[in-house]
């Protein structure tokens, strides 16, 4: 059952991170600073709850220490270049570069980890990347080279993270490689407070808090977990579910309504997901019920 809720854990990540844009809006707080009170929370809440449960051991990193601190240092650095992307250029030309990274994911997985690269995978690629480029080119604009080149190193920097990810060992538990890794990125963005103003931050902190805590200490072991059971290739699929959300949720909140090229771009991400989530929970064995205390104790008389 644990291997059934992979791609439903995926799926929640992209419902959750959806809202981000719609929560961001709400606060006049920089970007480098709300991505270090974003890492901050996130880390902080994780640590929490492992102690309020006292099972602090299970956030100790016993092997692949080296990937889990690259890990940290890459999320770091792609939250930092994808901000500075938005920065520079029109909301829907950093999505439309930034969403090159899951295909990068999918042509690198067989080199890398050696996932065969399935015709079922192509596919959805081909239709998520037509429905990414129906949802933003229409409202898409100019920028300077610096925003492309942000935005270019954004979608690099998530592939290899999402990658990095795949490779650390199952052995090592999911809340310790979020841990780490939001807390490693934490120390990495914190020269950015710098400057910062104190009574922004203050107004902020309930938004702020709910970034750090829901959005990234809960998703993040959502999806570092599911991560560790389907397949990269897979997950590469399922983050184009995120745009999908986050314009469900302008409409919702904040009555963006969408046109019909953004309709028929979402509708073609869904039917992609939809195409590896189906054949993906068919492939997998069926979850073994345990045989009866009285069965075995039949058998042994």
């Amino acid at each position: 059952m644990r291997s059934r809720t992979g791609y439903i854990e995926m799926i929640v990540c992209g419902l959750l991170w959806g809202s981000i844009g719609v929560l961001v809006k709400e606060i006049d707080v920089s970007a480098p600073v709300t991505v270090f009170f974003r890492l901050s929370f996130g880390a902080a809440s994780v640590v929490a709850v492992w102690a309020l449960r006292g099972r602090l051991s299970e956030l100790r990193i016993p092997r692949d220490r080296g990937l889990v601190l690259m890990a940290g240092l890459t999320l770091a650095v792609h939250w930092v270049v994808f901000f500075e992307a938005y920065k520079r250029l029109p909301v829907a030309t950093t999505i439309l570069i930034v969403y090159v990274g899951p295909v990068l994911i999918a042509a690198a997985a067989p080199a890398v980890l050696g996932e065969r690269l399935e015709r079922g995978t192509l596919y959805a690629l081909a239709l998520s990347v037509v429905g990414i480029a129906l949802i933003a080119v229409p409202s898409s604009g100019s920028g300077d080279g610096w925003g492309y080149l942000a935005a270019a190193a954004a979608a690099l920097t998530f592939a290899v993270l999402v990658l990095t990810l795949k490779r650390v060992s199952p052995e090592v538990p999911v809340p310790a490689i979020v841990a780490w890794q939001l807390g490693i990125a934490a120390v990495a963005v914190s020269p950015f407070l710098i400057g910062a103003g104190g009574r922004e931050i203050v107004r902020a902190a309930p938004t702020l808090l709910t970034l750090g805590v829901v959005h990234t200490g809960l998703a993040g072991i959502l999806y570092v977990g599911a991560l560790q059971i389907i397949k990269a290739q897979h997950a590469s699929i399922l983050v184009y579910l995120e745009p999908v959300t986050a314009v469900l949720w302008a409409w919702g909140v904040l009555g963006e309504r969408p046109g019909l090229a953004t309709v028929a771009g979402g509708a073609l991400i869904i039917a992609a997901g939809l195409m590896i989530v189906i054949p993906g929970l068919r492939a997998l064995p069926p979850a073994s019920m345990p045989e009866p205390v009285h069965a075995r104790a039949e058998g042994a008389t």
